[in-house]
């Protein structure tokens, strides 16, 4: 019985220290001071009691205030845009629950403090009531303070809600731990985004939520005691992630998604999101253009302004010399030396013939030195036509580029180039994926970072890839982790995920998530075709046939020059 006493003795004395009289003005300045907060918003619907309390505390203080008497005069909007997003102390002198307060506030201010004064003894039932819709509504860092008492209350969320005694101290010691949610269900939104969220069975015929982001939201529900309760969205578009975020039917997309303050939330935006366009690799040159590929098009300008001259040139020295024309005989001697077959110009005489030979001789050693030196390069080391390098080309090849709907709007609104939107298509996700999985070459995708990279892990071991992508970035924006507006830990998740970033850990889960997805099908390793003895086919006569014609032209060229040069020669004679 002694015990009993004393243990009883202990408890209430415990209970008068932790729930004794406190100087309000100690609580503002303490909370002021740890929180580094320049400006305190106050607000009071009942101006007698704001006058009293001024006059016992206000003009004793050093800080700013803003001052706000009733819910019409305040607008959430300007606030925000006035004090910024730094920490902010809400003091509310009410003697009932503030529900007005937070209806105005339009869910802005879910990371502020709440300071709510009261001249009234706290009522278990009806504050209980108010902490409950404060925390639905995402406001969780309530302080009450009655006046009556000089008492100061905190709120305990977890396993259930209560109300209890407490300090300024214990208060600013736990205000942001909430690390046991002892189970509390979590819905996160499940559809195939890989490499971001997928799902798959495994051997044991356990289905498998997987992914970069998803694993990520695992592990801080994990760290946080929390239940993970996967929600299945009708199809696979980023589409329905918005749509049931906005319905409040989950919490959290496995995802990362653009701003869209109208529909979610997102965590802090520190990266920046780049999106390119991946295009078919270049293909392989054709066999017959081999030939006229070690040159470029000045180079054969060039040669064929050469071959004309010195042409002209002999055949006007043999007309001086014989009184006759003779243009195809020395249009094979030159073509002879270019190929460095052999040639004599035994029908020049004098000192010029050796003067003609060592030009024609040097010029054809050059060429075809330097023809044959390239041309077996490319022979041994394969050659390609111009890759698309740049948008306009990628316009003037006329490639579709495939888009979803959900990409359409999102790239209407973060300025996708000019250029881009005659060649644009708008395909469902579904057909999307099927086009881009198979990584058809008839068609341009669009692709984000994270996404690219798993492209082109997939073509990894090809010597020459199908798909890649061009080196103009564009769509720069801020992504994040889309969360429903009104949860309750969008800055926890958002401080987790800063922190991940900041040590590296979101590249490792990114080629985790690359990895895993190769391994269960999602995506396949692309292996190099293997070579293998073929039929001719009608590209192995080409270059036959464009040589059999640009033959029998010069010879038809040949023949007309002569003819016209007999006759003018003739009808000269007659006159």
């Amino acid at each position: 019985m002694i015990l009993h006493q004393s243990c009883l003795l202990i408890f209430l004395l415990s209970q008068c220290h932790s729930s004794g009289s406190v100087d309000l003005g100690h609580i503002i300045d303490k909370l002021n001071d740890h929180l580094r907060i320049s400006a305190n918003i106050l607000y009071c619907n009942e101006s007698q009691k704001l006058l009293n309390w001024e006059s016992e505390y206000l003009h004793k203080a050093e800080i700013t205030r803003m001052i706000y008497t009733s819910g019409a005069a305040l607008n959430s909007t300007q606030l925000q845009l006035h004090i910024g997003d730094g920490s902010q102390l809400f003091i509310v002198i009410s003697t009932e629950p503030p529900y007005d307060l937070l209806q105005v506030l339009e869910l802005r201010f879910q990371h502020a403090d709440f300071l709510i004064v009261t001249d009234q003894p706290i009522e278990q039932d009806k504050w209980l009531a108010f902490v409950q819709y404060a925390f639905e509504q995402g406001y969780v860092r309530l302080l009450l303070y009655t006046t009556s008492g000089g008492g100061v209350y905190g709120k305990t969320l977890f396993p259930h809600v209560r109300i209890d005694p407490t300090t300024v101290e214990e208060y600013l010691r736990y205000r942001d731990t909430l690390k046991n949610l002892h189970g509390y269900p979590v819905r996160v939104a499940a559809y195939k985004n890989v490499p971001r969220s997928f799902m798959y069975v495994n051997a044991w015929g356990r289905t498998i939520y997987a992914g970069f982001y998803m694993r990520f939201v695992r592990a801080f529900l994990d760290s946080k005691n929390a239940s993970f309760v996967p929600v299945h969205t009708p199809s696979d578009s980023p589409g329905n992630c918005t749509l049931v975020l906005h319905n409040e039917t989950v919490d959290i997309c496995a995802d990362s998604l653009a701003a869209n303050p109208q529909m979610f939330s997102l965590t802090y935006g520190f990266r920046i999101a780049y999106a390119n366009v991946m295009v078919a690799h270049a293909k392989p040159l054709l066999s017959y253009r081999y030939l006229e590929a070690p040159f470029q098009k000045s180079v054969w300008l060039c040669l064929v302004a050469y071959v004309l001259l010195i042409v002209s040139f002999l055949s006007c020295l043999h007309w001086q010399q014989y009184r006759r024309w003779d243009f195809s005989k020395y249009l094979l001697e030159v073509f002879s030396s270019l190929l460095f077959a052999g040639f004599t110009l035994q029908s020049i005489r004098g000192r010029e013939r050796y003067i003609l030979f060592g030009v024609i001789f040097m010029t054809g050693f050059v060429y075809s030195t330097m023809y044959l030196g390239l041309l077996k390069s490319m022979l041994i080391s394969e050659v390609y036509e111009p890759q698309i390098n740049t948008f306009e080309q990628l316009v003037e090849s006329n490639i579709t580029l495939l888009v979803d709907p959900y990409d359409r709007i999102l790239f209407a609104k973060y300025n996708m180039p000019e250029v881009l939107w005659s060649v644009v298509e708008t395909v469902t996700f579904e057909t999307l994926l099927h086009h881009r999985n198979r990584f058809d070459q008839r068609y341009a995708y669009v692709l984000f970072t994270d996404r690219m990279n798993l492209y082109e892990t997939a073509q990894l071991f090809l010597r020459h890839p199908r798909l890649r992508r061009i080196p103009i970035n564009f769509a720069f924006l801020f992504t994040g982790i889309p969360m429903r507006k009104r949860w309750f830990l969008k800055e926890h998740l958002s401080t987790a995920w800063y922190h991940a970033f900041e040590s590296g850990l979101t590249r490792k889960l990114a080629e985790d998530a690359n990895n895993e997805a190769m391994s269960v099908g999602h995506l396949h390793y692309l292996i190099t075709e293997h070579l293998e003895a073929k039929p001719l086919d009608l590209d192995y006569f080409v270059m036959p046939t464009i040589a059999l014609a640009l033959g029998h032209s010069l010879a038809l060229i040949s023949f007309v020059i002569e003819l016209t040069a007999w006759r003018m020669c003739r009808s000269r004679e007659q006159l």
